[in-house]
């Protein structure tokens, strides 16, 4: 069975390298003969290939967990906010997504009547699509995955309540059978119920980003958790192993090819710090110089070597801690793909027992519960007496909803960047400092440890805002002519839901 994950894995990475256009069938050789029991293995694969590798690096950068390394100069353009479409920087996970996850699906209800397959199937598909919302608003979906070289594309929000209604349709029709999944499942070894509790996570997840601009929502979140018919454990792909070809995605992608690029930013080192989170050690290094844990400012590389210089300190000799891909008991090399963690589903409860029940005890218990579901992922101990401090204690501290923000971007860090990314867009927390980083670094204790920080050197249009959304695929631009116009939009434009 491992030698097929694998096999199945270096299929996945081969056909994500090519470059297809998304509503092309991927011509796979035999693709008719390909079963359904393959296809699915795939689907899975291609999306931690996205969100847990190309998505987790940019939204690193984006959630300033991530900054680039002095010494290099591969992701400068991330972290000074310089993007465009012609960086390409999202184009392979548009293509991952579209030409190998969503295609494969499409060819799955191709070839299937079984209803526990279609609704696994259907539950990757609404996560594809919250994936490319997310991050571009906009995307092709009515229109898409049908032969149609030009497809429209539709707004967020049509996107958003198409696929939430496929989910209730695909539901109802599981209940209405008596099917078994018969596809190879490398998530939940087709246990259905796990799939349901899925689902129902991911609804929440995306009204929840709904309810802003749509506040009709509000009685579908209330009913979800009042159900609490959601996942045990991690959804993730455990399958990699210090093996060419099958180790994680991301220690593939940035550390086995010899890169080193990814240091700690400020903000996350310097709120880790001042709650004494054990959790550090977890993917983040001492810096060598100062056998501390000390962060680098957003997209001020360039500039920090001048400013050490004029004040007199010995700067060459100054260091930062660099991100651990091995991680701190070297397991990053058969490190899991997480695609919903157990703590992010907490943290959503207790924002939806506190903000909408005023349910205060049943806050605290699912605000406690993703701590400690969080040390546990982690491999860390030290919940319990982490939690006893009144920086971070739940009766101690009156703005439960920033607690519950600062907490669940610390949990998510290294996890799953992307969905970090996404929450703070929503919720603002953390907040954003009203000082600059070279204020910052002149004066810090005019600084809130844990407020992000302005990109030093950002090419936003909008440069009081952070990173909002991504550019469209450039070569969607290319081969399509419906891709929408970008001209009156840059990376400080919010996405559909992000109407704070």
């Amino acid at each position: 069975m491992k030698r097929s994950l694998i096999y199945i894995w270096l299929v996945g990475l081969m056909f994500a390298s090519c470059d297809l256009n998304i509503n092309d069938d991927p011509n796979y050789p035999g693709n008719s003969s390909i079963t359904t029991d393959l296809e699915f293995p795939a689907v899975q694969n291609y999306i931690a290939a996205t969100s847990c590798d190309i998505m987790f690096n940019y939204a690193g950068f984006f959630a300033q967990y991530f900054e680039q390394m002095p010494e290099a100069n591969q992701f400068n353009v991330l972290a000074e906010l310089s993007i465009s479409e012609s960086n390409q920087t999202i184009d392979r996970a548009y293509r991952n997504l579209y030409a190998g996850a969503l295609q494969d699906i499409e060819d799955i209800k191709s070839k299937t009547d079984n209803t526990a397959d279609l609704f696994a199937a259907t539950v990757m598909r609404a996560f594809c699509f919250q994936l490319l919302v997310d991050n571009m608003s906009d995307a092709p979906y009515t229109d898409a995955l049908n032969g149609n070289a030009q497809p429209t594309w539709d707004d967020g929000e049509t996107i958003y309540k198409g696929v939430l209604a496929e989910l209730d349709a695909a539901e109802e029709a599981l209940a209405n059978s008596s099917d078994q999944m018969t596809m190879t499942d490398m998530i939940f070894s087709q246990d259905i119920e796990q799939w349901k509790g899925y689902a129902n996570a991911l609804r929440l997840r995306m009204y929840l980003r709904m309810y802003d601009a749509d506040n009709s929502v509000q009685s579908k979140i209330t009913e979800l958790v009042a159900d609490n018919n959601f996942f045990t454990g991690d959804v993730k792909l455990d399958i990699y192993a210090d093996e060419s070809g099958n180790r994680s995605p991301f220690y593939a992608s940035y550390y086995e090819l010899g890169t080193g690029n990814h240091v700690a930013a400020h903000p996350l080192v310097s709120y880790m710090n001042e709650t004494a989170d054990p959790r550090i050690e977890y993917a983040i290094s001492k810096a060598a110089a100062t056998n501390s844990y000390v962060g680098q400012f957003c997209g001020a590389k360039v500039d920090l070597a001048s400013w050490r210089k004029s004040a007199g300190s010995d700067w060459k000799n100054v260091d930062v801690s660099a991100i651990n891909y091995s991680l701190f008991d070297d397991s990053g090399v058969s490190r899991p793909g997480f695609l919903f963690t157990q703590a992010e589903l907490q943290f959503f409860i207790a924002e939806v027992e506190s903000r909408f029940n005023n349910d205060n005890v049943a806050a605290k218990a699912a605000y406690e519960a993703a701590i400690a579901a969080d040390f546990s992922a982690r491999g860390i101990s030290g919940a319990d007496d982490f939690l006893a401090q009144d920086i971070v204690n739940w009766d101690k501290n009156t703005d439960k909803q920033k607690l519950i923000g600062m907490q669940k971007w610390v949990a998510l860090f290294y996890m799953d960047n992307m969905e970090a990314w996404s929450e703070i867009r929503r919720t603002g927390y953390p907040e954003l400092s009203s000082y600059t980083a070279k204020q910052i670094y002149d004066d810090p204790t005019l600084y809130t440890p844990g407020d992000l920080v302005l990109n030093y050197r950002s090419s936003l249009d909008n440069q009081n805002s952070l990173m909002k959304r991504m550019y469209y695929p450039l070569k969607a631009r290319q081969l399509n002519q419906n891709t929408p116009d970008a001209s009156g939009y840059y990376g400080g434009t919010p996405v559909w839901w992000d109407v704070n």
